[in-house]
């Protein structure tokens, strides 16, 4: 078995995770340049301006390139606001997506009252959670290290954010699918392009937020000898 709190075990997992930083901040550059063209049918007035646009699909799209870069700042230079920083970002880009999922599926039933509002209070209840994971991290100053480590942070709460996240796009993907098959055939256009969306979306986030859930599911059963990093 792998000893997670090994030195060379510590330094051989945070070049992998420079590494895969690097890799993740190309790729979504990369993304944005290849999808530009829809910042710029608005910049020429080619496409109808929508307020939805700037609060969640602007948001989400350039949260994720600032907590990237968060993180790549972080890899030299580590401080507690940065911290809070990156889970801002990190966390924002979450609930856009999601809340932008929900607002297509709210238009797909033509705005019935009882989707509206046990979808409005599912969403709500994450963005109270998320909100509060944000400022979560406990940081302090490291004389030896010269520079701040993360003391502490709350586990529990982490695993409530992963799987309720997860349990929200489930949500949100089933009422897509139901009201995709009650009104449009399984052969349009409309149908396979928003349902294959939201599928392929959710089997990303399923995964993205089922790895550190259970990862801190099994060090909270299981933590590293001398690790102060666990609130009750």
């Amino acid at each position: 078995m792998v000893d997670w709190s090994d030195p060379v075990e510590i330094q051989r997992d945070s070049e992998v995770f420079m590494k895969l930083v690097f890799v993740l901040f190309g790729v979504y550059v990369w993304e944005l340049f290849m999808t530009w063209d829809f910042e710029w049918s608005l910049i020429m007035k080619r496409r109808k301006f929508r307020w939805p646009l700037v609060i969640f699909f602007f948001f989400c799209r350039y949260c994720m390139l600032f907590a990237l870069i968060g993180l790549l700042i972080s890899l030299s230079v580590t401080t507690r606001a940065l911290f809070t920083f990156n889970s801002w970002t990190g966390n924002m880009t979450i609930l856009c997506a999601s809340t932008s999922l929900m607002l297509r599926t709210i238009a797909l039933w033509e705005r019935k009252r009882s989707v509206v509002i046990s979808l409005g209070i599912l969403c709500l209840a994450h963005w109270a959670l998320l909100y509060r994971t944000m400022f979560i991290v406990i940081a302090e100053w490291n004389e030896q290290a010269k520079t701040c480590v993360v003391v502490a942070t709350n586990p529990g709460l982490l695993n409530t954010t992963f799987f309720f996240t997860m349990g929200f796009d489930l949500i949100i993907l089933t009422f897509t699918a139901v009201a995709l098959t009650l009104k449009h055939s399984a052969r349009t256009g409309l149908w396979k392009l928003l349902f294959q969306d939201g599928l392929v979306y959710f089997l990303i986030s399923f995964s993205c937020n089922c790895i550190p859930a259970v990862s801190s599911i099994a060090l909270s059963f299981y933590p590293p000898p001398d690790c102060p990093c666990f609130l009750p």
